[in-house]
């Protein structure tokens, strides 16, 4: 073999390395891209989850004042006018159920915040927690529907009340 094909065999060696080496920086930056996309999306979900719990909280504070507001509506309309009054003292009853049904909700609110803190402590069989936390999360929306239609509807009977006065 002479010294320019002994040449020609090491260079071509060495070429082959480089893009060895060159496929592996590829793959490395790829990695890395992916990697900053895959935490870029986790982040966007726990910010999504914060921005969700917080629209219940507020959404329920909101319930349990307009709440409060009809039972003093309720409890006052059922005093006035004295001799003849537009409610029953026992229809203020309606609001303070619904008042107690709040309380449950902001019950199990609380509890579905403790099963997501303890999300490092989830069974091995992580799927198990993470369709209980889903179930928790949908009985909660249907609940959190289920207030606000009662709000709205005592408060429908509240007015249609007044206007059948």
């Amino acid at each position: 073999m002479s010294e320019s094909e002994k040449t020609n065999k090491v260079l071509q060696q060495i070429l082959d390395l480089i893009s060895k080496n060159d496929a592996r920086l590829e793959v490395n930056e790829l990695t890395t891209e992916s990697e900053s996309f895959i935490d870029k999306a986790k982040k966007e979900a726990d910010e999504a989850t914060k921005k969700i719990q917080s629209t219940f909280d507020r959404i329920h504070d909101k319930l349990f004042n307009f709440n409060n507001m009809l039972i003093a509506a309720f409890l006052g309309l059922s005093k006035f006018p004295t001799e003849t009054p537009i409610l029953s003292l026992w229809m203020a009853i309606l609001p303070i159920l619904n008042l107690i049904y709040l309380m449950f909700m902001e019950y199990s609110q609380m509890e579905i915040y403790r099963h997501a803190a303890k999300r490092m402590e989830w069974s091995l069989d992580v799927n198990l927690d993470v369709r209980k936390y889903g179930n928790m999360i949908r009985k909660q929306t249907r609940r959190s529907l289920f207030s606000i239609f009662t709000t709205f509807g005592l408060f429908i009977f509240l007015v249609i009340k007044i206007l059948a006065y």
